[in-house]
């Protein structure tokens, strides 16, 4: 059995299942193999939207100044490997086996005892950890997998606790009030720990409370840091910061749509925050960082004709920013919209702000049992927009293959969207 079979063949998340709450299993673990993540530093990233691209951001900027960095992302879209990288180079077959070898009796002897067997994320993140520690990075950017309190990452004590915005996704796991959710988040803080957040309304509240109950510095987006656009295109998109005593003019992302700008700027002021904890990075670092910053299936265009564009929006909150993003710039271009959501996701949530951009529907699912039925969202889309065309395919190569044939020659885009998962598979139709 192979590495990658070996971590497979624990239990995976499904939307409610394969996931144990608690961290007893990560502890047990890691105290077992002599506590690797003690003699690393990381910057712990929470929320609900923008972890990924924050987390990109981050590890970009640091990258430019010359730290070795570690970078922990899920779930993957292209290869497995993805989801964790040193100085941007994924972990290599040969790496994993050796590193899963090693973890395997540390997994079984774990099992054995009342805290039970692992999890597949549980045992990833424990194996991304080992490789860090024998790549001696200088930084891991840390992500977490779902919510922050319970989450297997949140094992670590970090240099800084980020959180992005905080909205309704994973209520089953989470609980049912944007309240409940924003804790689960703010459970990432740590005792003195500095909290830099772009939460807003309620969430924030959460935050600041137990911010404060930690004795943590909360710097929010906002009041302590703020970002202004000042351009934007199919190109890109320039902006200005200023807080914590500094003033960023011109600083350019490729990465579209506004809430972009949030994201890079919660990331910059974690940089200068880096600053003060003996991490120097210059501007001239922070500026190449930002424009050197991809990242996969968040506003991609894939092909100019016709226009093609993969998101992987998959809640109501990420749904509301694509919408925003298009408005602008596709002004008053319809796309041909392929869509494709997972089932415990709030589906009529996610499509009404991106019905009102499309010509057309195209329902599709991503190859794997969480997927929504195609005719459950076929009779949803109905109740929304009964006037809206709608067609139905199985799989996403057949979506592309009628979506393409629908927009030839009419001006029309192609936006797919709805789950990260799905994004991966439209991806590698383009890329091969």
């Amino acid at each position: 059995m192979s590495a990658i079979e070996w971590i497979h063949s624990f239990d995976r998340f499904d939307g409610k299942g394969g996931i144990k709450p608690g961290l007893e299993r990560m502890v047990a673990m890691l105290d077992r193999l002599g506590r690797p993540h003690d003699r690393l530093r990381f910057v712990h990233v929470a929320g609900t939207n923008g972890k990924g691209s924050t987390c990109s951001y981050l590890a970009s900027m640091l990258q430019a100044e010359g730290y070795k960095v570690g970078l922990y992302t899920s779930p993957y879209l292209i290869q497995f490997h993805d989801r964790m990288t040193v100085g941007g180079v994924n972990i290599s077959d040969a790496e994993l086996e050796v590193i899963a070898s090693e973890l395997r009796p540390v997994v079984e002897a774990v099992a054995a005892t009342e805290a039970g067997r692992p999890t597949e994320f549980e045992v990833l993140s424990v194996l991304s950890i080992l490789h860090y520690a024998r790549q001696a990075v200088d930084v891991v950017v840390w992500e977490t997998g779902l919510g922050g309190r319970l989450d297997s990452t949140n094992v670590v004590t970090p240099l800084l606790s980020l959180i992005t915005n905080v909205g309704m996704d994973h209520q089953a796991i989470l609980g049912e009030t944007l309240e409940q959710i924003a804790a689960e988040k703010a459970g990432i803080i740590k005792p003195g720990v500095p909290v830099l957040t772009t939460a807003q309304g309620a969430a924030l509240a959460v935050i600041a409370e137990t911010a404060d109950a930690n004795r943590s510095e909360l710097l929010q987006h906002g009041r302590d840091f703020s970002a202004e656009r000042t351009a934007f295109g199919w190109d890109g998109q320039t902006f200005d910061w200023q807080g914590l005593g500094v003033q960023l003019n011109g600083l350019q992302i490729k990465l579209l749509g506004p809430h972009q700008i949030c994201n890079a700027s919660l990331a910059v002021a974690a940089c200068l925050q880096l600053r003060e904890l003996g991490i120097p990075v210059a501007e001239a670092s922070i500026r190449q960082g930002l424009l050197d910053t991809v990242w996969a299936g968040r506003l991609e265009v894939v092909a100019k004709e016709p226009l093609t564009v993969l998101d992987g929006a998959h809640n109501p909150e990420g749904a509301a920013a694509l919408g925003t993003a298009l408005r602008e710039l596709m002004s008053e271009q319809k796309a041909v919209l392929i869509v494709g959501v997972m089932a415990d996701k709030a589906i009529p949530e996610v499509l009404a702000p991106l019905l009102p951009l499309a010509s057309q529907v195209i329902v599709t699912r991503a190859d794997m049992p969480r997927s929504a039925s195609v005719d459950a969202m076929a009779e949803m889309i109905a109740r929304l927009d009964p006037q809206l065309p709608v067609a139905l395919t199985q799989t996403v190569e057949e979506a592309f293959n009628l979506a393409g044939e629908r927009a030839r020659g009419t001006g029309e885009a192609i936006v797919c969207t709805g789950s990260l998962y799905m994004i991966s598979e439209a991806r590698a139709l383009f890329f091969h």
